[in-house]
Formats: C-alpha cells, structure tokens, sequence
C-alpha cells in the first residue's frame, strides 16, 4: 500500500522536473541574432555600462549570438537578462525563481 507522503514526494519529484524542463526550454529560444563576432562590442564594455546604471554584475557569458548577464538589477531584483552582443539591446529576460 502506497502513502501519502509517498505519493507527494514523487509529485514533487515530478513538479520539479517539468519546471526545469520549462526554464531551459524558454532560456534555450532566445536568439539575439548579433551578427559576426567581429562585429560584437566587449563584454567587459556592457559590465561597465550596467555597473554605471546601478546593477551588481555577478557574471556575463556567451549564449546563442547573446550575452547573458546574471546579476542584481538597481531595485535589488535578482536578474537573468539575455543582450544583444552588437548593440546592447535587451532581448529577453528569464522570470526570476
């Protein structure tokens, strides 16, 4: 005989991983479509810009023609924010945990 705290541990189990199934599927569509990466700025240049603008940078990485920025916006507000490598646009942002 199953119990309950059986079935609510798989249920958990189960509601965790379709979250994470859900994140990487919605991080893994964006594209910034940058151009050559000749024609890509510095990341240490966007650092610069969103440290001038308040943000605390914890890190910045290459993904899909992107640079993904994890960080502290200036309101405090955990940040997961996809640039445009060339221009600097914003192009998508990840919902916060």
């Amino acid at each position: 005989m199953i119990q309950i705290s059986q079935l609510m541990g798989r249920g958990a189990i189960a509601l965790a991983a379709l979250v994470a199934a859900g994140s990487a599927a919605a991080h893994g569509d964006v594209r910034c479509d940058s151009g050559p990466k000749a024609e890509w700025r510095p990341q240490m240049e966007l650092q610069r810009k969103l440290v001038a603008e308040g943000w605390k940078v914890r890190q910045v990485k290459t993904w899909n023609d992107c640079y993904e920025v994890y960080g502290f916006k200036p309101d405090g507000a955990r940040a997961e924010v996809f640039f445009n490598a060339k221009t600097f646009d914003k192009v998508a942002e990840a919902k916060p945990d």
